[in-house]
């Protein structure tokens, strides 16, 4: 049962991993057209690790910025989660996410990216490789769904010697709002999660 497993675990890899060069080849097309959602992907690719271009966080977020200013509202919503949690959302194909060095996390500014990309749409794409019925597709996630969690359990971080020290404070106020915000994102049908 197990070398069964094992196999279908590898035929699945394979098939996954031809699903994500087509994946590649679409992103690079869209790029070639001007078509910001392909920069946008590029940059999320590249983040998840499903591109190998780059892994440094800051030419990741560079990536970003670039395709928010093209226009494009999921890489600013990215972007915004990126600054504020520190990591890119979604599927990580490596191993360990790429994380924003922390003197360049900003979670106010983040904050701001995301609530006021919100105004205009409140979910963001993202790519999906299923290989066991061998397609990609695209699923909206709601932007609020990575704020609220982080006001209700606060986050923590550790110093040079050691300790943990809070950055996010857990505050019922915030969570509370946020949380309605994923909230009506997902009764307006813009998710797909």
């Amino acid at each position: 049962m197990h070398l069964a497993n094992v196999a279908d675990q590898h035929a699945n890899g394979n098939r996954a991993q031809k699903l994500w060069s087509q994946q590649v080849a679409d992103v690079r097309e869209m790029q070639a057209r001007g078509d910001p959602m392909g920069d946008y992907l590029y940059a999320l690719g590249n983040a998840q690790g499903w591109i190998a271009d780059t892994n440094d966080p800051i030419e990741i977020r560079d990536l970003f910025e670039k395709a928010a200013r093209e226009g494009s509202s999921d890489a600013e919503i990215v972007l915004g989660i990126f600054y504020f949690s520190g990591v890119v959302p979604g599927h990580d194909v490596r191993p360990y996410p790429i994380r924003l060095p922390k003197d360049q996390q900003n979670r106010e500014l983040g904050l701001k990216l995301i609530q006021s990309t919100m105004q205009i749409r409140c979910s963001y794409a993202e790519p999906v490789v299923d290989a066991y019925s061998d397609r990609t597709y695209v699923r909206y996630v709601s932007a609020a769904s990575w704020v609220w969690p982080v006001f209700r359990d606060g986050r923590n971080d550790l110093d040079a010697a050691g300790h943990f020290y809070p950055v996010v404070e857990k505050d019922s106020r915030r969570e509370k709002e946020w949380h309605d915000l994923d909230a009506q994102c997902r009764a307006s049908g813009a998710t797909t999660e």
